[in-house]
């Protein structure tokens, strides 16, 4: 059976996406940076397929609940879609292993640095490891993305320390796409 595998740019969400604010689980609390509408335009527009992966151990310390991502989820591609981007799936881990929901208080598989999301959503889209990439802001993101073999580029606001092998650092997810961009027009 002939298989059209699908380029993809998988997307880190606090601190890629929207301001970290430190545990963000309010659509009101939705900042998305200046460059991400544009920056999403462009892979999009270059047939990238967008995923969002990303830990929110806010629902294992009982911060907010899983109900509580999901809608923050459907608030953020409301948003995007009144710009004609979509997000093709929002992988959430929900777990952390000191976490007080017990529910949730375990250590899991799908917690970044672990690829657990990422090999969910290779399981569920005939995804082109080679021509797809994972940006995210975190050395467990990086981590995360190099266990499944993707070039994976580190945003740097300053925020935290710099992974010491990612595919590239990046300041901004403009930069980040532009790269990205630069690099598949290259190999192809």
């Amino acid at each position: 059976m002939a298989r059209n595998s699908q380029k993809t740019v998988f997307l880190d969400r606090d601190g890629v996406l929207n301001v970290d604010h430190g545990y963000v689980s309010r659509p009101d609390d939705l900042e998305l940076f200046p460059d991400v509408v544009s920056s999403l335009a462009k892979l999009q527009a270059k047939g990238f397929q967008l995923i969002v992966v990303t830990n929110q151990s806010g629902v294992a310390r009982g911060y907010f609940t899983l109900a509580d991502v999901h809608a923050f989820h459907s608030h953020m591609s409301e948003v995007l879609a009144q710009n004609a981007i979509t997000i093709a799936k929002y992988y959430i881990c929900p777990h952390h292993k000191d976490g007080t929901v017990a529910e949730y208080a375990v250590d899991c598989l799908c917690r970044k640095p672990r690829p657990g999301m990422l090999r969910q959503a290779f399981e569920e889209f005939d995804i082109d490891r080679k021509n797809s990439f994972l940006i995210g802001d975190k050395i467990s993101d990086i981590d995360c993305g190099q266990a499944m073999e993707l070039r994976s580029v580190q945003i740097d606001r300053g925020q935290y320390p710099v992974h010491e092998s990612p595919f590239a650092v990046e300041t901004s997810l403009a930069n980040a796409v532009d790269l990205i961009l630069k690099t598949f027009a290259h190999e192809n």
